[in-house]
């Protein structure tokens, strides 16, 4: 009986690290991607959305862009200075026939607006990513097709 209740102690001492090491393992198999992965271009069926005139080529890469009743909404990201950036939003959107009305730098943080006619019609927000040497764009636009 004694060697019974011994034997059961240590198969259970021996299932404990078994039982953790699974779990700790288990974790690591469903863990999300790397968030500072390079994220993947939107689809072609997405950036068919884009304005006409507007491209982000030089900007950086589009991962998103939607519709809704009244905007064009983009998400973007670039590698490029947060200064050099902000002018290169400017540009892509004049190109698109929206109007640059001004800018709130932060060094850290920058909003860009524009206008349509005597609309105001957009703002892009870029923001520093988590991930170094990165900056988060949000574009929002309104679409001027509607």
């Amino acid at each position: 009986m004694v060697e019974r209740r011994f034997r059961r102690r240590q198969l259970l001492l021996l299932a404990i690290p078994v039982v953790v090491m699974a779990f700790v393992l288990s974790f690591r198999a469903f863990d999300p991607k790397d968030p500072c992965q390079e994220p993947s271009a939107a689809p072609p069926a997405q950036t068919a959305l884009l304005p006409d005139g507007l491209s982000f080529d030089r900007v950086g890469t589009v991962t998103h862009v939607q519709r809704d009743d009244r905007n064009v909404l983009v998400r973007a990201f670039t590698t490029k200075p947060l200064d050099e950036a902000t002018v290169l939003i400017q540009d892509a959107v004049t190109a698109a026939g929206y109007r640059f009305t001004g800018m709130d730098s932060e060094g850290v943080e920058a909003e860009v607006f524009f206008n349509s006619g005597s609309l105001a019609a957009g703002r892009a927000e870029v923001r520093q990513s988590p991930c170094a040497g990165r900056w988060d764009i949000d574009l929002t636009l309104l679409d001027r097709a509607r």
